[in-house]
């Protein structure tokens, strides 16, 4: 298989265009010397402007204009882990060699993993073709590695020739892009150093240092990872003082921190310079970018948090035992103690009770109880001496077969992944040093879940089970690890591991080998030594199996699972929502709540007063006035009198009312063993009566539009020139002078505008092609529609620049929306299937519980339901919701809330909607033939909905017009069975109802009224 990479996703075009926006009108010198590069005037006054100008939308703590008094510029790009750094920065590598002739590129990574994780995304054949045929780019990049050299003594010393054709090429080479990727290890002064030392039998350039001729290229440098790089280590001095770039832009998800003023004042803050975009955690949780993360820990048998680990022991000598527990505050106690053969381990604990050690060998101890324990086993205090590895690995084993199980339902297949961290590579490879415990451990828990998940497989799973039984068969193919160790290892099976882990990841992703046999590695053993810059989208679950510390943070530990999964045809799966099992160390049962508190400070709450909207939100949400809300959020202490914030409350504030802070939904981030209960079972009896519906519900439509008069096109372009949308770009100066007047020294000061739109100004063709591939429009169409303009206002050259371009894209996409409105309808897409769905499983029939409780509401009513209503459990989001649900209507049948992100409605703007209710109501003769599907909107009124909201209500009302069920679907009594029931189903139609609800609108009204129209 081969990865598929997309080409305008929003969250990576916006970087690019604002690093190439930053050098609009400044001074790019070409250079006189054939190996270097353009040169940047970094001390234009435009290029901090322009960095001014695109960090307007960013926390006020995130701006800021940085000339420091260093020989390059700075530029600063924020973006979550998972979100596609690589690809950003690779296809700004283009972008800038395309717009500007930058031509020398330096990648520097932290990490021999990341490498390989860069190297290959650059040369991989279908990359390669994605920048060259989808993006349209006229040049290749030629990856030169510089990696170790060894020499034998008496051999000549020839400098690398990575390092040598990076330097040599030729700017007069158009076609080719050097790209030179270095890990760190070699960014330092060094004997024996491949970039620094001098003892070369040639020399590059007349240089016989490499680093001196790499200097000599003026390169730009992308770092990525910054956080491995911090201002003052030894790399980055090395990186100023002896790479010397022209420009450095760092790429990361995580930056360094730096310490301001001293003592009582002396804060820590991030390191930005120039930062011109952040994609925060918070921002790519809430929009879908990456997997949400649902955390677990194994918890004791009697729920005491302590476990005891081997630390080591001595043949027929001691045992020395690692006691680890958390004490009152949470925090994490550790305490040793040495036990000799007939020892009891009620030394340890009084739980231990009756268990003596009876022999102690060189890597295994053997208890009175049975059980057999190795060096780095870690167990309960109970009776049996429970493994708390094994648990954990029944648990990380439990959780990744429900994923894979769904995953392998889907029409195409998602390869399903789980990673381990793991404290020691001899527990798992196989060594002369001790016993392989732990991989022993994992390979008899995976032969007994692949027994269970056979016997499971129903008729319809045949295909499954037998890549279950190929598993089974092979249990030694299924999982596979990368250690450091393994840098230097020559075992051919070893070797083998690295380079699917590290450098194929499609072979990882792919369900077959080219061979046709099942490809069953999908379980993966590290030490933690696949961290920052290593991830593979495939991954559902990680077990840590060993505590990483406290200091970590917790967003770079959930990092290598959080991109979205690809399925087996390489395209990766948007609009929908996927979860990361994370299973932590008990220690650690609070990781749930670190890393809300680092996402929340990532994006630090910075509002000090509440603001009268959002009172009104809360009063029409409560049904209150706004008068009671503030006594009630006083009374709370949520506020002060004069509407003050209260900081230290802020957090169960935004708990409380997270619709009115931009506060992460809860389900993105979950804790399943404060969730674990929260199972709600379908009702299978009322499911039946809603059948016809959901399965009509869930059939798959697209978007349809009819051709837009090529009249009507020009217009809008024409409209779109002739309304001054556009502005010609001009930049401000401040002249100052001075003079005496009547002995007095007076200082003036002028501020003027210069027009500098002719320093970008594109020739006719090219400003023509230009928007073209930004509208997709003809360009015989945009000329006539700039021939209409020009008969209506003079067009100056000064029109026809990048800066117009860019503008007009944005624009003319605001008015075309307008048009498109007009021209859209649905259309059922044939030969799909309905099921599964959140509700039933592939052959159709209604699941035990809902796949995703959390879809139904964040919030929980206790008592039973409604007999008519869908599940057994209370869930909703909002007011309004909740009395939905409580409503008891008589002639209602059946009603459920509908799971949300399941009926994805595609609207016209790439995004999608999905309504809240579906019901089946009995007519005026008492027959359930009446469907209707309700869309709740907490405001008081029609009018208040936002106009996008009311266009993708008015789709779904353009939709469900389309939709048909069977009429004789309610002719049944509740005696009726199954089969007398799909009995009576026949072919004849009618329509489903679909409305809209506000607060003032109360649904028994809403039903009554449709009776009486029916």
């Amino acid at each position: 298989m081969e990865l598929i990479l997309k080409r305008n996703l929003e969250h990576q075009t916006i970087p690019i265009e604002r690093l190439c926006s930053i050098f609009s009108n400044v001074g790019i010198q070409k250079s006189m010397n054939s190996i270097e590069n353009p040169i940047i005037d970094i001390a234009s006054p435009y290029l901090y402007q322009n960095i001014k100008r695109v960090q307007e939308d960013l926390p006020s703590n995130m701006q800021g204009v940085s000339q420091k008094e260093a020989d390059y510029l700075n530029i600063d790009i924020k973006m979550e882990t998972g979100t596609g750094k690589t690809y950003v920065y690779t296809k700004a590598i283009y972008e800038l060699n395309k717009l500007y002739g930058f031509k020398k590129f330096i990648i520097a990574v932290p990490s021999l993993a990341i490498k390989a994780g860069t190297a290959n995304f650059m040369k991989a054949k279908s990359n390669v073709n994605h920048f060259k045929n989808v993006c349209g780019y006229k040049t290749e990049i030629k990856l030169r590695t510089v990696e170790s050299i060894k020499t034998k003594k008496g051999k000549k010393k020839y400098v690398p020739n990575s390092i040598r054709d990076f330097v040599t090429s030729s700017n007069l080479q158009r076609n080719t892009i050097e790209v030179l990727l270095v890990n760190m290890q070699h960014l330092k002064e060094s004997k024996n150093g491949v970039l620094v030392r001098e003892d070369y039998d040639s020399h590059i350039e007349g240089y016989f240092r490499p680093i001196d001729g790499i200097s000599a290229t003026r390169p730009i440098m992308i770092i990525d990872e910054p956080h491995r790089f911090s201002r003052d280590n030894a790399t980055f001095k090395f990186i100023e003082e002896q790479v010397k770039p022209q420009m450095i832009i760092r790429f990361g998800a995580t930056f360094p921190s730096e310490f301001i003023g001293r003592g009582k004042n002396r804060v820590e803050v991030k390191d930005y310079q120039n930062l011109i975009y952040d994609l925060n955690i918070h921002k790519a949780f809430e929009n879908n970018l990456i997997k949400g993360v649902a955390k677990e820990h194994v918890e004791s048998p009697d729920n005491k948090e302590e476990v005891f680990k081997i630390l080591e022991m001595k043949k027929g000598e001691f045992v020395r035992f690692q006691k680890t527990e958390l004490n009152e505050q949470g925090q994490t106690i550790k305490t040793t103690k040495e036990l000799k053969t007939h020892d009891s381990l009620s030394l340890l604990s009084p739980k231990l009770s009756g268990i003596t050690i009876d022999g102690i060998l060189a890597t295994k101890v053997i208890l009175s109880n049975g059980e057999e324990k190795f060096t780095g086993d870690v167990f309960f205090a109970d009776v049996f001496a429970t493994s708390y590895v094994r648990e954990s690995i029944r648990l990380a084993l439990k959780r990744h077969f429900e994923t894979e199980r769904e995953n392998f339902k889907r029409k195409f297949k998602i390869k399903t992944l789980a990673l381990f961290f793991i404290d020691d590579i001899h527990s798992y490879r196989d060594n002369d040093m001790k016993e392989p415990y732990l991989k022993n451990i994992f390979e008899e828990e995976l032969s007994k879940k692949l027994e269970e998940e056979i016997d499971k497989c129903n008729i319809s799973e045949e295909e499954y089970q037998k890549y279950l039984g190929e598993s089974l068969a092979n249990i030694n193919e299924t999982h596979a690890g990368y250690f450091s160790q393994d840098n230097v290892s020559t075992e051919e099976e070893i070797e083998k591991e690295v380079n699917t882990i590290l450098f194929d990841k499609e072979k990882l992703l792919s369900l077959v080998h080219k061979d046709g046999k099942a490809n069953t590695t999908r379980f993966i053993f590290s030490k933690w030594t696949l961290k920052e810059g290593w991830d593979n989208p495939n991954i559902f679950t990680i077990a840590k199996l060993r505590s990483s510390g406290s200091d970590n943070s917790k967003l770079q530990e959930i990092g290598r699972g959080l991109r979205l999964p690809v399925d087996e045809t390489g395209n990766r799966i948007e609009n929908e929502t996927f979860m990361l099992n994370y299973i932590v160390d008990f220690t650690e049962k609070d990781f749930v709540k670190k890393l809300e508190e680092e996402i929340y400070g990532e994006t630090a709450f910075e509002q000090k007063v509440l603001t009268p909207e959002q009172i009104e939100k809360i009063a029409t949400n409560k049904g209150l006035s706004k008068e009671q809300v503030l006594i009630d959020l006083m009374g709370k202490g949520f506020i002060s009198f004069d509407r003050e914030i209260k900081h230290d409350k802020i957090q169960e504030f935004m708990t409380e009312y997270p619709e009115i802070f931009n506060k992460l939904d809860k389900n993105r981030v979950r804790d399943r063993n404060l969730d674990k209960t929260r199972e709600v079972a379908i009702r299978k009896e009322n499911y039946w009566k809603l059948k016809s519906l959901w399965e009509q519900l869930n059939e798959k439509y697209y978007l349809h539009f009819d051709k837009i008069n090529d009249n009507v096109l020009i217009e809008v372009v024409s409209d779109v020139i002739t309304e001054d949308l556009i502005n010609k770009t001009v930049r401000r100066t401040k002249r100052e002078t001075s003079e005496m007047v009547q002995g007095e020294l007076i200082f003036n000061v002028t501020l003027d505008t210069i027009d500098s739109s002719y320093d970008d100004t594109l020739s006719y063709g090219a400003f023509l092609k230009a928007i073209a591939e930004s509208t997709n429009l003809s360009i015989p169409l945009i000329h006539a529609g700039i021939v209409k303009a020009s008969k209506l206002k003079k067009i100056e050259n000064a029109f026809f620049t990048s800066d117009t371009v860019r503008s007009f894209s944005i624009y003319f996409k605001q008015r075309i929306y307008d048009e498109l409105l007009k021209i859209y309808s649905y259309r059922k897409l044939p030969n799909t299937t309905v099921h599964p769905t959140e509700l039933t499983e592939e052959n159709g029939n209604p699941r035990d519980f809902v796949k995703t409780s959390a879809y139904l509401g964040v919030k929980e009513r206790k008592g039973t339901p409604l007999d008519t209503y869908l599940y057994d459990t209370i869930l909703y989001d909002s007011e309004i919701e909740e009395n939905n649900i409580n409503e008891n209507i008589s002639s209602v049948e059946v009603y459920g809330k509908i799971p949300k992100r399941t009926l994805q409605i595609p609207f016209i703007d790439g995004s999608t909607y999905s309504p809240d209710f579906m019901y089946v109501v009995r007519d005026k003769n008492g027959q359930p033939t009446i469907n209707l599907v309700v869309e709740s909107k907490g405001v008081k009124k029609t009018q208040e909905i936002r106009e996008i909201e009311d266009d993708k209500i008015n789709a779904a009302t353009k939709l469900f017009g389309k939709i048909k069920i069977n009429e004789n679907q309610g002719k049944y009594g509740k005696d009726t069975s199954l089969r007398e029931f799909q009995e009576v189903l026949k072919d004849k139609q009618i329509k489903v109802h679909y409305v809209r609800q506000t607060n003032n609108e109360n649904i028994l009204d809403i039903i009554n009224d449709l009776i009486q129209r029916n």
